[in-house]
């Protein structure tokens, strides 16, 4: 809040504002004259005019309620005299030139000022708790990506995540903050998603309403920009799901300017967000490589699911991290029944998905059962003996897998085992199963 030293009492103000980076939303009150202007949708053109949505309004006796509303050049000396003519009509005891000249002051001071000066001091404490939203996928203020073919699951999955987050409601598969959170939706209804959050915390034994906010998108995100940052600003969200990035884009999303463009304005709402996007013909993420720069986490998803059956085995795949290590592969049954949806985390390697698995992770969900030869090992997997050795040979330096000897002789057996730690962890011990 900023605050006015160097004006007469009366026309005395005080700012709310959002910034640059938030869209330029502010709120300026007079409290001593009894006016209030609500300032939106700023904008600066190559001229570096800067244009805004004014409205004002009224506590006074003499002019109650609301006065005027218009699109105002702020950088202009002409635009603001109209609208203080304008604002003269409703109320002449208001020295409205003074007015506008304060608002445009201070408002242009503060939008063109942006993101302030800070310093890194490399002092900080590096908390987990605090660097995640919904810990190990939706990190704070950061973009998280789940891509997969269509009909796959991947908006079962973000509905959840948002359910989630709505209630901070944490479980053994997630470490969950509380967040409110945005639902921007260019894929379904909001009846057919309501469905599905009533179905989610059916599931989940949630008692209450939840309080998701929800919009159906027609245009881009790079066009509907401002609206979105007003949302934000007014419902004070904390979490963003995109449902779908190829219509967020608004255009070609092969293009590398659509989906810079794109990610830029994602990344200017200042909130956690995580985004469902599609697979081209190759089952790669679709269009631009810029998609896949531009994420913080990328998840691929692959589900399994037999004809008759009203369960989802779905794994998230771990392929890109910015701040830390890839994780282990996340697994979870989503079953359909008696109005609920239920879901429950499962290991990848026990289900038909742990085809999907790297190469490092199927040899030691294989060697779980005890030593075994590059040559059985390859045979099991389908795959050729040297990159069998190769991945050991890696797996080895590691400290994941050993060369297994022979007690007695102290010769090499040929065979490759699970180091200690590993096994004892498979024998019961406590394992981190998204952490390797």
């Amino acid at each position: 809040m900023n605050q006015s030293p160097n004006v007469s009492d009366l026309y005395a103000y005080e700012l709310i504002g959002s910034g640059r980076s938030r869209g330029g939303i502010y709120t300026m009150t007079f409290p001593n004259l009894g006016v209030v202007c609500s300032v939106r949708r700023m904008k600066e053109n190559s001229d570096y005019e800067v244009r805004a949505d004014l409205k004002f309004t009224s506590s006074r006796p003499t002019s109650m309620g609301h006065l005027r509303r218009g699109r105002v050049i702020l950088t202009s000396t002409d635009n603001r005299n109209k609208m203080a003519k304008a604002l003269a009509y409703r109320d002449s005891e208001v020295e409205w030139d003074s007015v506008m000249e304060i608002l445009s002051e201070v408002v242009l001071e503060d939008y063109r000022a942006g993101a302030p000066v800070e310093t890194l001091t490399g002092e900080v404490e590096i908390e987990i708790q605090k660097k995640w939203l919904i810990y190990p996928i939706i990190e704070i203020d950061s973009l998280t990506i789940i891509y997969a073919p269509g009909s796959s699951g991947k908006s079962w999955v973000a509905q959840h995540l948002a359910v989630l987050a709505d209630a901070g409601y944490s479980t053994d598969a997630y470490m969950v903050e509380p967040a409110k959170v945005l639902y921007l939706d260019w894929e379904t209804t909001k009846s057919e998603l309501d469905v599905r959050v009533t179905m989610i915390r059916r599931g989940m034994g949630l008692q209450g309403r939840s309080n998701i906010k929800y919009r159906t998108m027609y245009a881009g995100i790079v066009s509907d920009l401002e609206r979105i940052q007003e949302i934000i600003v007014e419902e004070d969200i904390t979490f963003v799901v995109i449902d779908s990035v190829a219509s967020a884009c608004g255009g070609e999303a092969e293009s590398a300017k659509v989906v810079l463009d794109t990610f830029n304005s994602i990344r200017s709402l200042n909130v956690s967000t995580l985004a469902i996007d599609h697979t081209n013909k190759d089952n790669q993420l679709f269009g631009s490589v810029y998609k896949f720069n531009e994420a913080r986490n990328v998840f691929e998803l692959v589900k399994k699911q037999e004809s008759d059956e009203q369960k989802i085995i779905i794994g998230l795949f771990h392929r890109k991290a910015n701040n830390g290590p890839i994780i282990g592969d996340l697994g979870t049954s989503l079953t359909f029944a008696n109005n609920q949806a239920v879901f429950t985390r499962v290991n990848i390697r026990d289900t038909s998905l742990e085809e999907h698995q790297s190469v490092r992770e199927r040899i030691r969900n294989l060697l779980r059962s005890g030593p075994e030869t590059p040559g059985n090992i390859a045979t099991l997997l389908d795959k050729g003996e040297g990159n069998i050795r190769t991945v050991l040979s890696t797996g080895v330096k590691d400290g994941l897998f050993v060369l297994v000897k022979d007690l007695a002789t102290g010769k090499s057996t040929g065979r490759y085992g699970l180091a200690v730690p590993y096994a004892f962890a498979e024998a019961g011990g406590e394992e981190e199963w998204f952490l390797e």
